[in-house]
């Protein structure tokens, strides 16, 4: 079908459809919040467990707490994927009905980017050079 020859939807759904907008977008801003801290509970409630019960285990606690950061890292890029698309259309529907732009895409973010990936590169070296050390000390 010829795009010229659509019609806008009326103004009654695109309504409905920036309030669904609205809510998606700031479930995604919530889930950026949300995750990386989920994350730093889950690294520093693991190795307290494993410092305290099993010391010989802190390498293998540590790249698995590495291994789960990627996962977190690789799914926080995908929840700033989706706030993104939200916001672009958020906007378009704000176009349709006249309004002015009300929302923007913001980058606050890159902070919690940053600080899951400084633990999961830590997490995955110190369980490296513990393993390491430990295959070391068992081989000699």
């Amino acid at each position: 079908m010829d795009r010229s020859l659509r019609r806008s939807p009326p103004s009654d759904i695109l309504k409905e459809q920036l309030k669904e907008l609205n809510s998606r977008s700031r479930w995604y801003s919530g889930q950026l919040w949300y995750i990386p801290f989920a994350y730093f509970g889950l690294v520093a409630l693991a190795m307290g467990n494993v410092v305290a019960k099993e010391p010989k285990s802190i390498g293998v606690a540590l790249l698995f707490c590495g291994i789960v950061g990627i996962l977190v890292f690789w799914h926080m890029l995908g929840i700033k994927d989706g706030e993104k698309r939200a916001v672009e259309n958020l906007q378009a529907v704000e176009v349709k009905l006249g309004l002015d732009k009300t929302v923007e895409y913001k980058r606050y973010a890159l902070a919690f980017f940053v600080g899951v990936f400084v633990v999961l590169v830590a997490c995955l070296l110190g369980g490296i050079l513990f393993l390491c050390s430990f295959l070391r000390c068992v081989n000699t």
